[in-house]
């Protein structure tokens, strides 16, 4: 018996791994070739407090995966080379039996890739979504000297608004969004949207539901706060589409129903001008009802 015949039975583990990771990479290679860019590619973005120890924790539950799929792998692994040292390929007939392995394993290797792209195109929007979120939140963070008081990722009722800001004049539900720009497009025009008021028009493409979910999430909150002080509280929808150069008439600015707004170079501003609708008792009140709403920090 030859040395190489005991490593016969890691043969098809080693084949397995070497096609996915060869698939995995092509496609992301192909992905980033092909696909649309995030609208705050390149741009600086500075860190929140504890986003290094958010990653460090990331990674150490990376690890520990990894050490578990290790004690999980071990024994077959081992078992795979000790049938390696006794199996002989002069022995093996081609049958149905062993057809059907081969087409068993063909079919679980093509759902580990169906799920493999959908994971990585998941993860992809994740990430933009993220991204946006942050510079979002950064950016809104700011109008705490200007009065304001800034809440982020407020539970709701099987979903969560991405900010709070509440005003003098309001309380604002901000939602944002991250819609990836075109390739094809000048430098310009990519980062352009045009918004009359009920629809919001990309260079190759039309979006409203992302104004309607706004407004379903400000009606929400409306309703929460009038349930819990007893009287009605203003309640502004809004959008944020970081990265991207909104172009409204003033018309619209002033009656949309929801408020389209870029948070770079100071545009979330306005939820801060001097108009008081709401005065600082109740400023309290709203915060602290919906202070109640976090989870409690697990022991």
């Amino acid at each position: 018996m030859k040395w190489w015949s005991g490593l016969i039975g890691l043969a098809p583990f080693a084949l397995s791994a070497g096609l996915a990771l060869t698939f995995a990479l092509a496609y992301k290679a192909l992905n980033r070739r092909m696909s649309r860019r995030s609208p705050l590619a390149g741009r600086k973005v500075g860190k929140l407090p504890g986003q290094e120890l958010v990653e460090r924790v990331s990674d150490h539950e990376t690890d520990l995966l990894l050490a578990v799929m290790l004690m999980y792998m071990a024994l077959p692994l081992m078992f795979l080379g000790w049938v390696g040292t006794r199996f002989r390929l002069d022995t093996v007939v081609w049958g149905s039996v062993e057809t059907i392995f081969l087409l068993g394993a063909l079919a679980l290797f093509g759902y580990g890739l169906f799920g493999y792209v959908r994971a990585f195109r998941a993860r992809e929007r994740a990430r933009d979504g993220l991204l946006a979120e942050r510079v979002t939140g950064m950016q809104l963070n700011r109008l705490v000297a200007q009065g304001c008081t800034v809440m982020h990722d407020l539970p709701g009722e099987g979903f969560n608004i991405d900010h709070v800001v509440i005003a003098p004049r309001g309380v604002y539900a901000v939602e944002t969004k991250s819609f990836r720009k075109p390739k094809q497009t000048g430098a310009g025009d990519a980062y352009r949207v045009v918004f009359d008021g009920a629809l919001l028009r990309f260079p190759d493409f039309a979006e409203k539901n992302a104004l309607e979910q706004a407004r379903r999430q400000a009606q929400w909150l409306a309703k929460v706060l009038r349930e819990a002080l007893g009287r009605d509280v203003p309640v502004i929808p809004a959008l944020a589409l970081p990265g991207w150069l909104i172009e409204q008439g003033d018309d619209t600015w002033r009656n949309a129903a929801v408020k389209v707004f870029s948070p770079m170079g100071g545009g979330a501003n306005f939820m801060a001008k001097d108009i008081q609708a709401i005065d600082a008792t109740t400023r309290n009140l709203i915060r602290d009802a919906l202070a109640v709403r976090y989870p409690d920090i697990p022991a």
